[in-house]
């Protein structure tokens, strides 16, 4: 099958949710990680796409349920911050954009740890399908979709920053996270 076919093959079974997990590319599979497995000492946490970037570039390498781990770390922080942030009095859409990117820039951060770059492809595929941008649903994309739910107001703006918290339970399991 040539690449670009297994590529789009892979975009249409993730649209479809036909696929399990993209993370591809480990290799040597270690017993699963639990949700509270400490990070290994003197791996790397990257803070964000660039940093991730230079460390993989630099030979760095982290397992797919590393870079899931850090994900799911990443999006457990929403809640906490959107709580000091609701405390503080910050208004729902401003708590919603913080929450919509502090959840992007896991993605992103995440996609950029990745060691299969393949699997990264298939992952913008099926994002430029289901969301119409390689790089995820985009705030006004989010804001639309609360108002064909029938959403409006503070109302759609909280539906955005409880999204923003959620996973894919499957692809967690699958990495025993």
């Amino acid at each position: 099958m040539s690449r670009r076919l297994r590529v789009r093959w892979l975009a249409l079974a993730l649209g479809l949710g036909l696929a399990g997990p993209v993370f591809g590319g480990c290799e040597g599979h270690a017993p699963p990680l639990g949700a509270s497995e400490p990070w290994p000492q003197g791996l790397a946490k990257p803070a964000d796409v660039a940093e991730a970037s230079a460390l993989r570039a630099s030979g760095v390498v982290w397992t797919d349920r590393q870079v899931r781990q850090l994900y799911l770390e990443r999006v457990a922080a929403i809640g906490e911050r959107d709580a000091q942030q609701q405390a503080q009095g910050q208004r729902a859409e401003a708590r919603a954009r913080a929450a919509y990117q502090a959840r992007h820039d896991a993605r992103m951060t995440a996609r950029a740890m990745m060691r299969d770059q393949e699997a990264v492809r298939g992952l913008e595929a099926r994002d430029r399908l289901k969301y119409g941008d390689p790089d995820g649903p985009t705030f006004e994309y989010l804001v639309e979709r609360g108002r064909e739910k029938g959403r409006e107001g503070d109302a759609l703006f909280e539906g955005i920053v409880e999204s923003a918290q959620r996973t894919d339970e499957a692809t967690d399991r699958s990495f025993g996270l």
